[in-house]
């Protein structure tokens, strides 16, 4: 006996129409054995651990898919046997929504859909995997942006954040000059006079260069920091923009499910999604096409306005 696993990790949404052709395609294949009888089985897991068992396919349908009650994997399995047989002699089974555990997390799961076809005829086997899949194929979700695209526009605006922070991070002032002996050159200037009036420096001498370099460790008389309010506006005209991209950017990623049942309540909750997303890029594109254009308006007028001497 032939047996054929397949697996496709890409986001789908499955709707009424292509489970019906599905499940009619899968059935086609099915009655080139006249000697077989059909039989379906349908297992549907729901949120809150709940598991339901059904034959039909309309009875699949027919659920609200509520909130609470939410699809969230799909069991579709079709056999054909002959009368007296011990076990299905031929069997599709298509599983949406699978979940293989990956990664060294125990908890990250990553959702497919898992094609497997058993069967004594090969050929029949191989042509059924190839029209199945076809049929599966018309399920995938073309994200124009794929989730692991959104997580590297998170990381980039992170990185800007970082740097946008910088300017009130304190960090301790190098003084200039060789930094090997802490000299300045007015320093090394007053040296060079001491060797040429005494070939050999006296202690008078070396306490003196002794306490050039202390003063230049210490450095000038150092005033409380402060923010002036020119620099705070400026960084709040960047920060706030780049915190609401930010914040977009992560309500964007709940926009793009990985397995979506298009029937019952999920059709509203659905079409609000989309509707979210595209109001989510509005505002990205919107906040980054005017923070460009301003930038170049207030370079453009800094040229013609009156500079305050």
């Amino acid at each position: 006996m032939k047996h054929i696993d397949k697996e496709y990790q890409r986001p789908f949404l499955l709707e009424p129409t292509k489970l019906n052709r599905l499940v009619g395609k899968i059935h086609e294949r099915l009655a080139d054995h006249t000697n077989g009888t059909l039989y379906d089985r349908f297992e549907v897991l729901l949120a809150s651990s709940r598991r339901e068992e059904m034959t039909s396919v309309d009875d699949v349908l027919a659920l609200d898919n509520s909130r609470k009650h939410k699809i969230e994997r799909l069991v579709i399995v079709c056999s054909a046997s002959a009368p007296g047989a011990a076990r299905p002699e031929h069997e599709v089974q298509i599983d949406f929504g699978y979940t293989r555990p990956s990664g060294p997390a125990p908890n990250s799961n990553t959702k497919l859909v898992a094609v497997s076809v058993r069967s004594d005829d090969n050929a029949w086997a191989s042509r059924t995997l190839s029209e199945v899949e076809e049929q599966a194929e018309r399920t995938w979700i073309h994200y124009s942006w794929p989730i692991g695209s959104l997580i590297v526009l998170i990381v980039l605006l992170l990185v800007v954040l970082f740097f946008l922070m910088l300017p009130f991070i304190p960090f301790r002032a190098v003084p200039p000059g060789p930094t090997d002996l802490w000299l300045m050159s007015s320093d090394v200037d007053r040296i060079e006079a001491m060797l040429r009036d005494h070939s050999t420096l006296t202690d008078e001498n070396l306490r003196e260069i002794a306490t050039m370099q202390l003063r230049n460790v210490l450095g000038p008389p150092r005033p409380p920091r402060s923010i002036s309010p020119n620099q705070l506006t400026r960084t709040l005209f960047l920060a706030v923009p780049l915190i609401v991209v930010f914040a977009c950017v992560l309500l964007l990623v709940k926009c793009y499910p990985s397995a979506v049942f298009l029937w019952g309540d999920e059709v509203e909750r659905y079409a609000n999604t989309v509707q979210r997303r595209k109001i989510l890029w509005n505002i990205i594109v919107g906040v980054a096409v005017v923070g460009v254009l301003s930038k170049f308006l207030f370079e453009g007028l800094s040229y013609w306005l009156p500079r305050s001497s």
